[in-house]
């Protein structure tokens, strides 16, 4: 909630509002078409004729990507993160997130959800916009033994966001790549919440014309090195204003108490809005 942040959050945070505001998007949550599946909202008729998901920054959550999942047998799903955690874990995310899925009195709901796991698929490499192997930061004074990230609120990003940030070596790879790679010429949904790439992202969408129903895109805006919030969302009003002009819808998904934004992008054809 606001009344628990510091200051100088919360007088940001008045700021995205504001920004919102002026932009009249309308929110996920009042519009009777879109479906929530777990923390996202997504019309019921992109997931219903979907086959493909790419999930960008899976983290310790799939709770999203298990939902759709299930919500249509022909759904494949395909999990993307470099960081040693999800590397580590990521089976035990991957159940984890289907406890929502699972009833224990039914038996027969705990086969149907092993059966939704077998269509998730995790590839350990990173987005950025260009293909290489670079390195991967992470706060020093939140690292373990174990893993060297503490627990999952430790946050990776490509960009560097302190003098003292620690660095490990993960491989890259754009979409237009790795689309290659799994031999797509379409994707029916992407989520990307990639630490501070979302720039590099929406424009590669774009103009590279990948072809795409959906897309939520997590904004972060405190990512740059005393990063300017005015500046921050006018590149956020650029990548907005360049979705609209290709016939794609912008919504909020959530209105966050955070320095960030989550946005939903939905190709006005693909659905009834």
């Amino acid at each position: 909630m606001a009344d628990k942040m510091k200051p100088h959050v919360v007088e940001r945070v008045k700021i995205i509002r504001e920004w919102e505001n002026k932009n009249n998007f309308r929110e996920a949550k009042d519009m009777a078409n879109l479906t929530k599946f777990k923390n996202y909202y997504v019309p019921q008729s992109i997931v219903d004729e979907s086959h493909s998901v790419l999930s960008f920054g899976v983290g310790g959550d799939a709770g999203f990507e298990k939902a759709v999942a299930f919500a249509n047998k022909n759904i494949t799903v395909q999990l993307f993160d470099p960081t040693p955690y999800s590397k580590d874990k990521i089976e035990m995310i991957i159940n984890r997130s289907s406890r929502m899925l699972i009833n224990k009195s039914d038996p027969t709901k705990n086969v149907v959800n092993r059966k939704v796991s077998k269509r998730l698929h995790f590839t350990p490499i990173a987005y950025s916009d260009v293909n290489g192997v670079v390195p991967f930061y992470y706060d020093p004074a939140r690292e373990s033994d174990q893993y060297g990230v503490h627990k999952l609120e430790q946050s990776f990003s490509l960009v560097k966001r302190g003098d003292n940030f620690k660095s490990v070596n993960v491989e890259t790879k754009n979409l237009e790549s790795i689309m290659k790679d799994f031999e797509m010429t379409k994707v029916d949904i992407l989520k990307a919440d990639i630490e501070g790439l979302w720039w590099q992202f929406g424009h590669e969408v774009l103009d590279k014309k990948i072809d795409c129903k959906f897309v939520a895109m997590e904004f972060e805006l405190n990512f740059e090195p005393n990063e300017d919030i005015y500046l921050a969302l006018d590149k956020a009003q650029i990548i907005c204003d360049k979705f609209k002009a290709n016939n794609y819808d912008v919504v909020i998904n959530r209105r966050r108490d955070k320095l960030m934004l989550e946005m939903l992008f939905i190709r006005k054809d693909s659905y009834e809005g």
